[in-house]
């Protein structure tokens, strides 16, 4: 197998690291050992320079910064970037993994609670393809030897290697960090749409972008933004990948729901999905709320089936809560509704009953896209929302009842070194 530019990034030594067991992991010792391995996560970051924090099964720290954009040792060449997330799962296997994504395009993995690293790998081929990033959004764990990572990214040559062409699927093998070669092609799942522009209309592409995305057996329901290069969104769609035989099928949302990427799994039941619908980008409010939604499917096999789905556009003066969305269960979900910098509103993150359409606020901040995404803890039923305004900076944890969230406590993360929380992570 080719490495390609693996070895770049990482000293081979690294690269051939395997599971975690009870004896010391291998990999090249990195970061310093945690007393225990992490049950939550936090990004904080000032979209130039990021740090990760991870915390025990009550909140307290393990370390508030773990690893960060200054965080510099042999064989790591690739350090954290200002837009980091975690998978929608992590492995289960004794790791922690996490994505660089848009202009960095490495995917990390650290063995915990010993702090070595696994590896790091590109998500996209051989570097000179320009222009090209493969903008990656989530790294789908099947088995010891299979991972797959969705490709946000476009690559506009026609004679791209299957590595480097985007709104795909890329398999790694976790066990070596390194890429098997294989992709899936999703875009049989393009479309076209007329779009209004200076010159009158054009038939422009709508590329399946997939973003996030939930393994059911083998069965990867990835949910897809659609949107074209300027980011006009075309119609709502999801993507059932057969990862036996690779088979992929889009299944059309309910008419009118457009930029449905956030494909999110439901605690304690394994066969459902939700999906986000965020409404068309840059668009007035009665747009955004006619395109916005959130969908509950039930997996069965290889078949998916479309159930419980609210609107935002059912009540006319509910909150588009459908950003950052976090899902409680088959009934609730917590979703950010955005504020607007001309009135000065801030963001209110609510709680919605899909079924009814009945919701609650839980935290509201002082201005707009300064809520980030929360962390929802089934076990103790509570929410940990970072709020990365000038005068919070901090997360804050709610208990979430049946019609109303109690606040608890305010968490301030790793504040000397002044990077705002953006992103909360349980990790099952």
């Amino acid at each position: 197998m080719k490495r390609n530019d693996t070895c770049a990034l990482v000293l081979c030594g690294m690269l051939a690291a395997t599971g975690c067991g009870d004896s010391e992991p291998p990999g090249t010792s990195a970061l310093e050992p945690l007393s225990l391995a992490p049950r939550f996560a936090v990004v904080s970051s000032d979209f130039s320079s990021s740090s990760i924090g991870v915390f025990d099964a009550d909140f307290e720290p393990l370390a508030e910064s773990w690893i960060n954009s200054g965080t510099s040792f042999p064989g790591l060449v690739a350090a954290l970037s200002g837009d980091v997330v975690l998978p929608n799962r992590q492995a289960g296997d004794g790791t922690l993994a996490f994505l660089d994504r848009l202009g960095t395009d490495v995917a990390s993995r650290f063995f915990v609670p010993s702090g070595n690293l696994d590896g790091q790998v590109r998500t996209q081929g051989e570097i000179g393809d320009v222009g090209f990033s493969s903008n990656p959004q989530d790294f789908v764990f099947v088995d010891e030897t299979s991972a797959w990572v969705t490709r946000f990214g476009v690559n506009q040559d026609p004679d791209a290697s299957p590595e480097n062409q985007g709104t795909d699927l890329l398999e790694i093998d976790p066990s070596t960090m390194m890429r098997t070669g294989a992709t899936i092609d999703l875009s049989s799942l393009n479309t076209t749409i007329t779009v209004m522009t200076d010159d009158g209309p054009s038939e422009e592409t709508v590329y399946a972008r997939p973003n996030r995305a939930v393994l059911v057996g083998t069965t990867l329901i990835v949910g897809l933004d659609r949107l074209t290069l300027d980011f006009v969104a075309g119609p709502g769609l999801f993507a059932v990948v057969d990862l036996l035989t690779q088979d992929v099928e889009g299944i059309p949302l309910p008419d009118g729901l457009v930029n449905c990427g956030n494909a999110t799994p439901v605690p304690d039941s394994p066969n459902s999905v939700v999906i986000a619908c965020l409404g068309p980008t840059r668009s007035e409010e009665p747009e955004v709320r006619a395109g916005a939604g959130v969908v509950l499917l039930t997996v069965d096999g290889t078949e998916a089936t479309i159930g419980t789905t609210w609107r935002a556009s059912t009540v006319p003066t509910s909150g588009i809560a459908v950003n950052h969305l976090v899902v409680i269960d088959e009934d609730r979900v917590a979703g950010v509704d955005w504020g607007d910098f001309d009135t000065g509103a801030g963001d209110v993150l609510w709680v919605t009953t899909l079924s009814s359409g009945a919701q609650f606020a839980v935290h509201e901040s002082s201005g707009a896209f300064n809520i980030g995404i929360s962390a929802y803890d089934p076990s103790g039923q509570t929410i940990f929302v970072p709020d990365a305004s000038e005068d919070a900076n901090a997360v804050f944890e709610y208990a979430i009842e049946s019609d109303a969230a109690t606040e608890i406590r305010t968490i301030e993360i790793a504040p000397s070194l002044g990077l705002p929380p953006r992103r909360a992570y349980y990790l099952e």
